[in-house]
């Protein structure tokens, strides 16, 4: 995809574009409701009943009128927006507050009632009373602004309130970053990719690597995967990115690393294709969703919220967002042209990386707290059951790492059992029917728990 799209696109979530637009639209209607004003008085108002039109000096007094109300709307609204910003900040996560200021809907409630502003303010400019016109309809076109402005502040009240449910905030999440696992440009080429990447080593023994150093200061946001490779085979290089996205670049910074056997290049050209901003977060990052649930589930467990139901919710929707990618062939570190030739060596993380950043927080300030392991082991179940044999063996690896960080001392029997029953269903749905169950309680259960019959428990205990 071309670089100026990804500008275009984070235009577009920007809070002020929507409005923009609209406001542009709405100065044009204006103008067009004038002249048609005009038009109707040149032919002694055709079309529409005499009751829709007014005088002067009564549609002055009605276009201000409604122009302020849409006005203390607009400030009613923007109050509230600044209301669901500060719970977004306190109550879940910083990270969340890009997911409300984002909402197409909230952008189009504020479009509406500022083009509304807009609309009747030029109305009142345009309209002169000297013109010699007696009658005006643009009151009415007015009035049809001000129902359409109300209507749509009743849909914006009901739309906060569904949007500050902890619940459809964490679902919005998780639909946002499935689509982005969906729509990535890495994960559709590496799915139609059958070949592995192919490169010959004396290229680099052959060549001179060249150092691209940063010409301005700022997070790594985007890289031009596409049009970079493009640039690579024409230029027959091969580049190696010393940055991923999300690090922040000095200036001066070494970002890349060329070895090319044409002279006549500029490597600074590769700059282009690089997007530097004042965010840390990239634009197409998968993990950032993933970073998102897992910072309202800390907040949801910790001592001054105490929420653990919270917690699990965003455990379990962690479990669907990592059972989808799964499912996919994750990007190689090599990625190359349509000619299979490398181009572009680009660090990549595994599964088990986004395994572990899922669950390392959690699992080191959840240990106590049982309801949130057994959520944890239910999510590995869910990534288990529905994926490959080689998903479900690094599942059933990673669940002793989850063991190991249990605070055992903090957990009653009954609490064991509850444990132990959630490693059976793990078990099953991992195709490891015959564990040792026996084994794994000696290894990371406490003495008192280690022979204790009670744990040679039922399916159904």
């Amino acid at each position: 995809m071309n670089l100026n799209i990804h500008i275009l696109n984070k235009a577009q979530k920007s809070f002020w574009f929507v409005p923009f637009l609209f406001s542009l639209i709405s100065l044009l209607l204006s103008l067009v409701t004038f002249y048609f004003d005009w038009w109707l008085s040149q032919h002694n108002y055709p079309i529409f009943p005499k009751v829709l039109f007014s005088n002067f000096n009564l549609s002055m007094t009605i276009i201000s009128t409604i122009a302020s109300s849409i006005m203390t709307m607009t400030t009613i609204t923007f109050s509230t927006i600044m209301v669901v910003l500060t719970t977004f900040l306190s109550q879940y996560s910083p990270r969340t507050l890009q997911n409300f200021i984002n909402d197409r809907p909230t952008q189009r409630v504020l479009a509406i009632f500022v083009s509304g502003v807009v609309y009747c303010i030029t109305l009142l400019v345009l309209l002169q009373d000297e013109s010699g016109q007696e009658l005006y309809i643009s009151s009415a076109f007015a009035g049809i602004v001000a129902v359409i402005c109300l209507f749509v502040f009743v849909y914006f009240v009901h739309h906060v309130s569904n949007w500050v449910k902890v619940s459809n905030l964490i679902h919005n999440i998780t639909i946002k970053t499935n689509k982005k696992i969906d729509n990535s440009y890495l994960y559709r080429r590496n799915a139609i990719q059958e070949e592995p990447s192919t490169f010959n080593d004396s290229f680099f023994k052959e060549t001179e690597p060249t150092n691209v150093f940063s010409e301005a200061s700022g997070y790594l946001q985007q890289i031009d995967i596409e049009g970079m490779i493009k640039k690579a085979k024409k230029d027959k290089s091969i580049v190696r990115m010393v940055k991923t996205p999300g690090e922040y670049l000095l200036e001066g910074t070494p970002v890349m690393t060329i070895w090319t056997t044409n002279e006549d290049i500029d490597a600074e050209d590769y700059l282009d294709h690089l997007v530097l901003g004042p965010d840390k977060e990239p634009m197409e990052d998968i993990e950032l969703g993933i970073r998102k649930l897992v910072e309202i589930a800390l907040r949801a467990i910790s001592p001054a919220i105490n929420d653990p139901n919270t917690a699990k919710n965003c455990i379990e929707e962690i479990g669907i967002i990592l059972s989808k990618l799964a499912k996919h062939k994750l990007p190689s570190s090599y990625l190359t042209d349509d000619e299979n030739q490398l181009r572009i060596i680009l660090e990549q993380p595994t599964f088990v990386d986004y395994l572990y950043k899922s669950f390392y927080q959690l699992r080191h300030y959840g240990k106590q707290d049982v309801s949130i392991i057994a959520e944890i082991f239910r999510s590995l179940r869910m990534i288990g059951e529905n994926n490959s044999s080689e998903t479900k063996r690094l599942v059933w690896t990673f669940k002793n790492y989850i063991l190991e960080g249990i605070d055992y001392d903090s957990l009653q029997d009954l609490d064991m059992q509850y444990i132990m029953r959630h490693l059976d269903e793990l078990a099953a749905a991992c195709g490891k029917d015959d564990w040792d169950k026996d084994e794994v309680r000696n290894k990371y259960f406490p003495e008192q728990y280690k022979t204790d019959d009670s744990y040679h428990h039922k399916k159904d205990l």
